[in-house]
């Protein structure tokens, strides 16, 4: 069994390092699932919304085979081999334990780079346009901004090399964690229980997706909720509370474009309002949702906002 394994690693190395992973693995693993998925909607005769797919499929299409493959892919490669090449402070191994811990440093910043992705107004700016579906499913997965791995939060990855990570050992990883990341965006897959403790499953996920209060900013794990449970972002769904997707406002439009840069739009708008050179770095620097008036939309705004209303409405029949 474990030769088994081996050899089916092995394939998988050799696929990624022949450039092959995307065409002979991603894109017929992702087209599969999206046709899979599409048949169950029509089997259960659920609504499912064609137009919000196409709005996200035709976005991942000029993403991955223009801008990703030409641009951002041709530049992170690049520099990662240069820091890797200078500044490793060891070599990786290519060992089982070595492959396990090029997982976890690769998934620790997943979360991290994701975290900051909500919490900082430039790259939620970036981030702005995966959240933007009302929708929740496979098509969603691949709906990123153009320049992600680029200018986005996805610098982080460029501290991997330090720890002795290798082009190809750092792009093995990023084709299985993928695999996951598209894996987990459905409605589809149920409860999986002990599981939803340990991964981040579709149904943690779809927390992740969702615009109620309560699901705001939680579960950034991308293959383990351990790290939100970690560092205190885990947030189990509430049978009493079925999430909502989409964003805190929506933008309503299937336009590929629009979609594309409305939270760049929406960051500029916010940096035009301030007069001081002050607020205007503030509103890059902030969490979204701040106002150099005072005002602010945070998400901690909100519940505090949600929390007080129970105890005002309570006070108001005393």
């Amino acid at each position: 069994m474990i030769d088994i394994l081996a050899g089916y690693w092995d394939a998988l190395v050799q696929l990624v390092d022949t450039g092959e992973a995307t065409t002979k693995l991603l894109l017929p693993f992702y087209l599969s699932v999206i046709f899979i998925e599409r048949l169950g909607y029509f089997i259960g005769h659920t609504r499912y919304n064609g137009k919000d797919a196409f709005t996200s499929l035709a976005i991942s299409a000029f993403n991955t085979l223009v801008v990703g493959t030409l641009v951002a892919g041709f530049v992170f490669f690049t520099v990662y081999t240069w820091i890797y090449d200078h500044f490793r402070l060891w070599e990786m191994p290519y060992s089982w334990w070595g492959w396990v811990l090029v997982f976890l440093i690769h998934d620790l910043f997943y979360y991290t780079e994701h975290r900051l992705a909500h919490r900082v107004g430039l790259f939620w700016a970036f981030h702005h346009v995966h959240h933007s579906s009302k929708e929740f499913n496979f098509t969603t997965a691949s709906r990123g901004f153009f320049l992600d791995g680029f200018l986005t939060t996805s610098w982080i990855y460029y501290l991997t090399p330090l720890f002795g990570v290798d082009i190809l050992q750092f792009t093995v990883i990023v084709v299985l964690t993928n695999l996951f990341g598209i894996f987990n965006h459905t409605q589809l897959v149920k409860d999986l229980g002990f599981l939803e403790y340990v991964l981040a499953t579709p149904k943690n996920h779809s927390v992740h997706h969702a615009k109620n209060v309560k699901y705001l900013d939680k579960n950034y794990g991308q293959v383990l909720i351990l790290w939100d449970i970690l560092f205190g972002t885990f947030q189990k769904e509430d049978p009493k509370e079925k999430p909502v997707y989409g964003l805190t406002k929506d933008i309503d439009t299937f336009n590929p474009v629009k979609v594309e840069v409305a939270g760049v739009a929406w960051l500029w708008s916010q940096i035009k309002s301030a007069d001081k050179w002050k607020d205007k770095l503030n509103y890059l620097i902030q969490p979204p949702g701040w106002s150099h008036t005072g005002d602010h939309q945070r998400v901690e705004d909100m519940i505090l906002e949600k929390q007080q209303k129970p105890l005002s409405h309570a006070l108001s029949e005393v």
